[in-house]
């Protein structure tokens, strides 16, 4: 289940990784510019650039299965959320403010650590019309912060 508290981590500076499996099971992944909560949890909106995910966005359109990885990199908090009905979905250009947030909190999370705002921005900087939503419903979550509990089921996604 996804409560409150992880709903709002998800929509913290964290960094997203989104990827999929061709049919050989060969993963692909990129990098999320963001997501957005549909549904009151039920339903995942995970923003990426289509200039450098065709693979994976090939694959999702094959399969519909994707796992995202949602990572803290002040306290290594890791969440992995896996879906088995993901859809590519035009994005709208009024989530640019949620695109826009998300980067601003990510740089606040990552320069304490020494990282430099305009590589972090350099590596964020995109157009609405280069990105894609890609929309799933989260069906297992899994704790990967780094330690014994790492890989462990976190109750279930509904």
């Amino acid at each position: 289940m996804l409560d409150r508290e992880t709903l709002a981590f998800l929509q913290t500076g964290v960094s997203i990784s989104l990827a999929a499996c061709n049919g050989a099971r060969l993963a692909c992944m990129s990098r999320g510019m963001g997501c957005k909560v549909l549904d009151g949890g039920r339903r995942m909106a995970v923003f990426i650039k289509r200039s450098q995910s065709a693979e994976l966005l090939d694959n999702i359109a094959a399969t519909g299965k994707v796992a995202c990885v949602f990572s803290l990199p002040s306290s290594n908090r890791t969440l992995q959320l896996k879906g088995e009905d993901a859809v590519a979905q035009p994005f709208d250009p009024a989530d640019m403010a949620v695109v826009n947030h998300h980067i601003d909190e990510f740089v606040q999370e990552v320069v304490p650590l020494g990282m430099a705002e305009q590589v972090v921005r350099a590596v964020f900087a995109c157009t609405a019309d280069d990105l894609v939503t890609v929309v799933y419903s989260p069906s297992a979550v899994f704790s990967q912060t780094p330690g014994p509990k790492a890989g462990e089921p976190v109750g279930r996604a509904s």
